[in-house]
């Protein structure tokens, strides 16, 4: 397991972006419309009360639920996104669950691990931290990538969600389901779909078919210039890459939907109530 210092040196500002945004300028707003859909998840489940954001990165769904009337809570590390989750929600961001927990006693009508339980290296922990804080009518929120899934198997090692070493922990998320509910809570929602994340899986695993580095199309849309994975490719193979996004989106596309239909998406999302 790698040290606080040196997780700290893979959550940069090359990680998150050097301007107000991680993406170039029409993903970004895509991103934020995907934000904007987990605040609406939250919102259609939870009428009104306090959300906890476990990994809030820049805090743009907290402020979409902040503008909503909720009150918010939100945990990053002290890194470049927690600095702009400050900014944007004018208030404090706890750097840790523990530090949120001695800080915030009161009980939360939602707390979500939108992917970030897999970047704890203690994730059981925090889940019993999450089942203290949260209200007996509360909803536990965990998206997490699904290593028992069909992407999974058919990258292996080029799994664009392993994120090695960011991702310290990989999940069947089938089992962390069953498990959570020998705990007290209970299934709302078993979510297999994700436009946000496993159209990009796909798409990635689909360029390293062609023999470019799995990372290409995600360090693509953070801007080329900046990432050596897409420095070092020539000039007729950038415009190879370029001339296929197009047509190798809408395959990806097709093929992560259809994993996602038989149950076997990349990602997965867990809505949980707790038990009467």
């Amino acid at each position: 397991m790698p040290d606080p210092e040196t997780l700290a040196r893979y959550y940069d500002e090359d990680y998150y972006g050097s301007g107000e945004g991680k993406f170039l300028g029409p993903v970004e707003a895509i991103v934020r419309f995907f934000r904007y859909l987990r605040a609406r998840a939250i919102r259609r489940l939870v009428p009104a009360g306090r959300i906890l954001d476990v990994g809030c990165g820049r805090g743009v769904m907290l402020k979409f639920l902040k503008r909503w009337g909720y009150e918010v809570d939100g945990v990053e590390l002290d890194t470049v996104a927690a600095v702009r989750a400050r900014k944007n929600l004018n208030q404090e961001i706890f750097r840790t669950l523990d530090q949120a927990a001695k800080r915030l006693p009161q009980q939360y009508q939602a707390i979500c691990f939108w992917h970030s339980l897999e970047h704890l290296p203690q994730p059981g922990k925090a889940l019993k931290i999450a089942g203290r804080l949260l209200a007996p009518e509360g909803i536990l929120v965990i998206s997490a990538p699904h290593m028992e899934s069909l992407q999974s198997r058919l990258s292996g090692r080029s799994w664009l969600h392993l994120d090695l070493p960011r991702h310290l922990i990989h999940f069947d998320m089938n089992r962390l389901a069953a498990f959570l509910q020998t705990k007290g809570y209970r299934i709302i929602r078993h979510q297999h779909f994700s436009q946000e994340y496993n159209v990009i899986d796909t798409l990635s695993y689909l360029y390293s078919m062609l023999g470019f580095d799995r990372l290409y199309p995600f360090n693509l849309i953070r801007g080329v210039h900046r990432h050596k994975a897409c420095r070092d490719i020539d000039a007729l193979r950038s415009a190879l890459g370029l001339s296929v996004l197009l047509p190798l989106t809408g395959v990806a596309f097709f093929i992560a939907n259809l994993f996602s239909l038989f149950g076997s998406g990349s990602t997965t999302t867990l809505f949980l109530g707790k038990r009467d």
